[in-house]
């Protein structure tokens, strides 16, 4: 799923209670007007840059997190229904929460990678995936990847429901 600047800005103006365009040196409203993958790719990588420096990295990761697993109307969802309803379709089918991680790797839904230590369940990635980014190989700053942490969240909270 691409990078959705409204998520963005809800996401900002959720947890900081401040609007992006105030806040940010980044012009917000410029990304719907890029039309090719590596111009989006470096504005997000000038957006979460300037997010960093006009927040913290504690704020920021939470702004990231909650564009992933934002689900609220009238903003676009990371997490899409077809693949809510797969997801808790393959959780139904399953006989535990290792069995349901399984076919989830099967599907290749979250990349495949993921892995059940004890009561956790982790991943990794040998790339990204967000739309946005996965097609350069502009270096974006980690805290973009805490839209995928929100992804999962999401994703698992809607299956496992």
């Amino acid at each position: 799923m691409p990078f959705h600047i409204s998520r963005f800005i809800w996401s900002f103006k959720k947890i900081t209670g401040k609007n992006a365009s105030a806040v940010l040196e980044t012009n917000v409203d410029d990304y719907n007007r890029i039309k090719t993958p590596i111009k989006k790719a470096k504005f997000i990588k000038k957006l979460i840059t300037d997010l960093l420096a006009k927040t913290s990295e504690p704020i920021a990761k939470k702004i990231m997190y909650q564009c992933g697993s934002v689900y609220n109307q009238g903003i676009s969802q990371c997490v899409a229904v077809p693949m809510i309803t797969k997801v808790k379709k393959l959780s139904r089918e399953s006989k535990s929460i290792k069995d349901f991680i399984n076919k989830l790797n099967q599907h290749h839904i979250g990349g495949g990678n993921l892995r059940l230590k004890g009561n956790v369940i982790t991943t990794t990635y040998e790339r990204c995936y967000c739309g946005a980014v996965s097609k350069t190989k502009e270096k974006i700053p980690i805290t973009y990847c805490y839209c995928g942490a929100g992804w999962y969240s999401r994703l698992f909270e809607e299956a496992l429901s």
